[in-house]
């Protein structure tokens, strides 16, 4: 990288307080585009919000305030992909993203001294990369009308970094510093600056929104992040622009534009990986001597979830039953191997697997391992994953005096019954029912997702019960286990919620009882759609309206 000038070190070091200030404080809405809502054609109008016959099914006093949202390291690398044509992934060097739940979800709170470094870093890359490529990224010739041609470019760049058009304020503010850019050096270390400025504003870095009902250009953010992880394409910023958002038809036909893009598969992939706990599988390690094949399978079995998901959209729109239920995948010949099916493709193919050991996404290698253990399966870590994860039950802290070491393998005995043991202490005995007894249906899995009858020469036993969930009773393995969750009302309610969650990026509040009982009769059974589901938060009360943390 080029040795910055002493113009651009000025700036960085005196001038980067005024375009942060607010990353540790309170963030206001300062323009028009900003605080209040858009009429046609972006002008500023007072009076309602951007969807003028929105339903009111909740109103906005009854929703839990959100927390500012600062973007997450995935949209932070898809928006610089946006907007310089180039996927850096400069947020693989950002600190770790904060949760809500399972889910990332960066909160408003006080950036540290080394995420400011971090974000300083990333402005300065991307700012190189757009004074290195001038014809690419200025729409004008600076030769012909240097002043002219700033102006432009600092609105169109700035329009794109966020998200909405920039007032006249920000226009001239950012013009003094182009202009203190070209001081004894040429029209790129203007660009360089004004780039690097406005990657490290808040205003770029954060999802600014409300009080109250959204504007258009709020809206649109709010949407594509949601369903993109990413900023508003062109068309939807143009909608946007010309105050074309601004009915429930016109919501539900971006909507539905946007999921029909493969962006949207990405994005429900990621919702997957991080709803059942996938996300843990590129660096989880394994007992080579037990699974010598686990490293050369382990891409296989992280790639399947994104294979699986699209075939199931594809087919019947991603219904919930099916995505639980399916008894087959889309597999690849090692994979298949794996599965104990018969297949001579290297390439990915929808691949009917034995209905008996396979029924959807808890029953394939993903799940299987992410919830296993170093050396073996672990019925307390597939059965916590259930309860917390798909019937939203979560589990009590455990007492200080709870041993939390697995018991060790022991010859001639199945790991059903080493942990039978372990629940002699009656301070454990009552939680470890819970999830033990239903984690016991996966034992017919090894660690790594391998179907088996035997371990260590004693035959399987992988019946379970379930214990204090609508549906409590016994059951019989995996397969019967999820045909038992689908027809669930508490697992149909966990799925609203956990896309709730995510949509959101917060956990639900006392104040979001109404939104989710609505979603939730929107679910309607197992048999509903994904992409209905996802529409159905999009037209939300919660969705149109943002009510700030006091």
């Amino acid at each position: 990288m080029p040795r910055p000038n002493r113009t651009w070190l000025h700036v960085r070091l005196c001038g980067a307080s005024v375009f942060l200030l607010g990353c540790t404080g309170t963030i206001s809405a300062d323009s028009p585009s900003e605080g209040t809502p858009l009429a046609p054609g972006g002008a500023s109008a007072a009076g309602g919000g951007a969807i003028s016959d929105a339903p009111r099914l909740c109103g906005g006093a009854q929703l839990a305030p959100s927390p500012l949202h600062r973007l997450t390291r995935l949209e932070y690398d898809n928006t610089v992909r946006d907007l310089v044509g180039e996927d850096l992934q400069l947020g693989k060097d950002f600190a770790q993203d904060e949760y809500a739940g399972t889910f990332t979800a960066n909160f408003f709170t006080p950036i540290t001294e080394m995420q400011f470094a971090e974000y300083a870093t990333a402005a300065q890359t991307v700012a190189e990369k757009a004074a290195g490529s001038m014809a690419k990224f200025v729409p004008c010739d600076p030769a012909a009308d240097p002043t002219g041609c700033a102006t432009r470019f600092i609105k169109q760049f700035g329009r794109r970094a966020y998200r909405r058009p920039l007032d006249d304020d920000e226009v001239a503010r950012f013009g003094k510093l182009f202009q203190l850019g070209l001081g004894g050096a040429d029209f790129a270390n203007g660009v360089r600056l004004v780039v690097q400025a406005m990657l490290q504003s808040p205003k770029f870095l954060y999802l600014v929104e409300g009080p109250g009902p959204l504007t258009q250009h709020q809206l649109a953010a709010r949407l594509s992040y949601f369903l993109w992880n990413a900023p508003p394409d062109p068309q939807l910023s143009a909608a946007a622009d010309a105050g074309q958002l601004g009915t429930m038809a016109a919501l539900r036909q971006q909507t539905q534009r946007l999921l029909a893009d493969p962006r949207a598969l990405d994005m429900i992939t990621d919702f997957h990986v991080q709803w059942l706990g996938l996300d843990e599988l590129p660096t989880l390690g394994r007992d080579t001597m037990l699974y010598p094949k686990f490293e050369a399978l382990r891409p296989a079995i992280i790639e399947e979830t994104g294979h699986f998901l699209a075939e199931v959209l594809k087919s019947d729109g991603g219904r919930i039953d099916t995505l639980m239920t399916a008894p087959f995948s889309v597999v690849n010949k090692a994979l298949a191997g794996l599965y104990g099916a018969s297949s001579t493709a290297a390439d990915w193919q929808k691949t009917t697997l034995d209905p008996q050991q396979r029924a959807g996404l808890l029953t394939q290698a993903g799940f299987l391992t992410a919830h296993g253990s170093f050396d073996g399966s672990s019925p307390i870590l597939r059965g916590l994953a259930v309860r917390e994860r798909l019937l939203c039950a979560p589990m009590p802290v455990p007492p200080p005096s709870a041993d939390q070491n697995f018991p060790p393998p022991a010859p001639f005995t199945t790991t059903r019954q080493r942990f039978d043991r372990h629940r002699t202490n009656p301070s454990c005995a009552t939680c470890h029912a819970m999830m033990d007894k239903l984690g016991y249906g996966f034992e017919s899995y090894d660690g790594i997702g391998q179907f088996r009858t035997m371990e260590n020469g004693v035959p399987v036993d992988d019946s379970g019960e379930l214990l204090s969930t609508d549906i409590d009773g016994p059951y019989k393995g995996a397969a019967d286990l999820v045909h038992k969750l689908v027809g669930s009302g508490q697992f149909q309610r966990c799925v609203a919620t956990q896309w709730f969650r995510y949509a959101f990026a917060r956990l639900d509040g006392e104040g979001d009882k109404c939104a989710l009982d609505a979603l939730s009769k929107r679910v309607g059974g197992a048999s509903m759609k994904v992409t209905d589901l996802l529409q159905g938060i999009v037209e939300s009360d919660a969705f149109l309206t943002y009510r700030p943390v006091n």
